[in-house]
């Protein structure tokens, strides 16, 4: 089957549950054309200038944790980012940025790109039902071997960080 050309402005949460409607989500070739400069340079300037603290302004102080190893550790996620991927052959054409708080108040980035979790990820943001306990689990390996991540909702912390 030939790959679909889906052209988008900007990854935006709109345009990601977009593409999960379109029903051909892992057959697409995303291609981002690219905005204005000035536009850009806007973004990049009120993202600055919207920072919270020094090391959302500096980027400095985040780890950055990969989906597939945090498996079944409830997490906060405050909120979601998307971008392209670079993986060749199956799966999405780009991956959630979540942007977590762990059970001990810890500020992170996760970074997933199973299907399910991405598309629950998208809906949750698309009706702003952020910041949302939620952890990742692993599901039965299917018959092709593939052992798929879900994403469910957790409990919140007895004791609040």
């Amino acid at each position: 089957m030939a790959s679909e050309i889906v052209k988008v402005k900007e990854l935006s949460t709109a345009a990601i549950v977009d593409l999960f409607a379109s029903g051909n989500i892992t057959n697409t070739t995303l291609v981002i054309t690219p905005e204005n400069p000035e536009e850009t340079a806007k973004k990049i300037a009120l993202r600055d200038l919207n920072a919270a603290s020094v090391d959302e302004l500096l980027g400095g102080g985040a780890n950055v944790i990969n989906g597939k190893t945090y498996l079944n550790k409830p997490f906060l996620v405050e909120s979601v980012e998307w971008q392209q991927s670079d993986f060749e052959g199956e799966g999405l054409p780009f991956y959630a940025v979540c942007h977590i708080v762990d059970l001990e108040g810890e500020s992170h980035v996760l970074t997933c790109g199973a299907t399910t979790v991405v598309r629950k990820l998208a809906v949750m943001a698309h009706n702003d039902w952020f910041p949302q306990w939620v952890k990742i689990t692993k599901g039965p390996k299917t018959a092709a071997g593939y052992e798929p991540l879900d994403l469910v909702k957790a409990p919140a912390p007895e004791k609040p960080f």
